[in-house]
């Protein structure tokens, strides 16, 4: 027991005195010490690249590919000898989290492994990486996985990464206990912010702020229509939220022909040519138009006529050109609700000041949950010292077996063997119940830790 001790010391930083084979007090307190310890430690720890410490140009080139994952989780894992691996990449980020006994020394090992997997230096480059250890590294998790650490404050899409990495791990046998829980509690926390707070609400993109106006005039977007003028990235995106909320009936409208089908097919709609743009117009609840025009292409002389065909029924417009394709004055007319950039960046800028506004409230959640996982670590690593007592237990036992070997009836050698098995096993679950109760309490812990050592007087050897 000493040897396995002495290693346990060692693993987490102590040295044991020379002659604390012959100082038992000395060796009680050296072992209440690491087992209090023991409660605020976990041997997992973090190394990665984020929008927070490189340039996109850098975050780009350390990206993992499917292949890259695959070899880190099983290639890599195992000649780092780690009992848990965990890769999640992103378009912001590239992180690695390790777990076992000697995860300092794997994190320098990755980082030299992975500089090699993507032929560069940045990952060992302290300035443009992070790295946590313990319970920062939990800690980071759980704010990653609720959307806290990311460049949009609430980003909804981490928390499907995440999931997305950790299932890969796992179906790879690359996660061991740690890496599980901390992916259990981690998620949970997920769930309660995201139920309990406005972090991850109002829209954060003009596009999607587009979105939340038009559901202010559309209270239901069945058998509604949108017509979008252009065919860029700016349009097709704001398309794609229309089309997620509901949105079926999609036309396109673009100045070359080809480009106009080619988004019309990706969205299954329908493509109109420039030439025709008036014809598009019927029968649309909504518009949203972005060009490169350096002229108004919806004016209220082209507008006037089409409402007054369609009795002035509401006609939702959003301009996220710059400059401008609509003119400013088709507002005045009956029906039409008119928003550009300015309108949706202050709503965005409202939102996000809201989301901001959210953190305490998901900070305090994320504390609460992550002292509900010390808790499970202080009962997990109780498990190991509950292990060594009753190891002390039964050495006794077999030093009083052999001691009486030779007076004990050969008939009742099995019934005392159980009796006393049975008594063991009564003796440490009393223990078990005791120190569960004081697992979240360090002192407390500690002080239920030395009553045991004195209380038995567990031998050094």
């Amino acid at each position: 027991m000493a040897r396995q001790m002495d290693g346990l010391v060692i693993g987490i930083g102590f040295c044991l005195p020379d002659d604390h084979r012959s100082n038992g007090n000395a060796f009680r307190g050296i072992i209440s010490q690491v087992l209090l310890i023991m409660t605020n430690y976990i041997p997992i720890g973090i190394i990665g690249i984020s929008h927070k410490t490189a340039p996109v140009e850098i975050r780009d080139k350390v990206v993992l590919t499917e292949e890259d994952q695959f070899r880190v989780l099983k290639e890599y894992r195992e000649k780092v000898d780690a009992d848990g691996l965990l890769a999640i990449t992103t378009c912001n980020r590239t992180e690695i989290y390790i777990s076992g006994e000697n995860f300092h020394d794997n994190l320098d090992q990755i980082r030299i492994l992975l500089n090699q997997l993507k032929k560069c230096s940045y990952f060992t480059d302290e300035k443009l990486t992070y790295k946590h250890i313990g319970f920062d590294a939990v800690t980071h998790f759980f704010r990653l996985i609720s959307g806290m650490d990311s460049q949009i404050i609430g980003e909804p899409q981490i928390t499907g990464q995440v999931k997305e990495a950790y299932c890969r791990a796992f179906e790879l046998k690359a996660t061991d206990t740690i890496i599980n829980k901390m992916f259990e509690y981690g998620l949970h926390a997920e769930k309660i912010i995201r139920t309990d707070t406005y972090l991850s609400d109002g829209a954060v993109s003009v596009s999607f702020a587009g979105v939340e106006l038009a559901r202010q005039i559309f209270s239901d977007f069945n058998n509604k229509t949108a017509l979008l003028i252009g065919a860029g990235e700016t349009v097709e995106l704001a398309a794609r939220h229309f089309i997620d909320k509901g949105i079926q009936n999609i036309r396109i409208a673009n100045r070359t022909a080809s480009r106009a089908q080619e988004l019309a097919k990706k969205l299954n709609g329908q493509a109109f040519a420039f030439t025709h743009l008036e014809e598009a117009f019927n029968n649309v609840d909504i518009i949203i138009s972005a060009t490169a025009s350096d002229a108004y292409i919806i004016t209220k002389e082209i507008l006037k006529p089409i409402c007054e065909s369609r009795n002035y029924r509401p006609l939702f417009m959003i301009d996220l050109a710059m400059p401008r394709d609509i003119d400013p004055e088709v507002e005045t007319l009956d029906g039409v609700y008119l928003y550009n950039l300015d309108h949706l960046n202050n709503i965005v800028a409202l939102n996000l000041e809201k989301r901001k506004n959210e953190l305490p409230k998901a900070e305090k959640i994320i504390n609460e949950s992550l002292e509900d996982f010390r808790k499970w670590n202080a009962s997990h690593s109780m498990g190991a010292v509950i292990g060594r007592l009753k190891k002390h237990f039964e050495n006794l036992r077999d030093d009083e077996f052999k001691r009486l070997k030779n007076k004990l009836p050969d008939n009742g050698k099995a019934e005392i063997e159980y009796l006393t098995q049975s008594i063991i096993n009564k003796l440490i679950h009393q223990h078990i119940k005791t120190l569960k109760k004081s697992a979240s309490n360090p002192e407390r812990y500690q002080e239920q830790v030395d009553f045991l050592f004195d209380l038995y007087d567990i031998d050094k050897d």
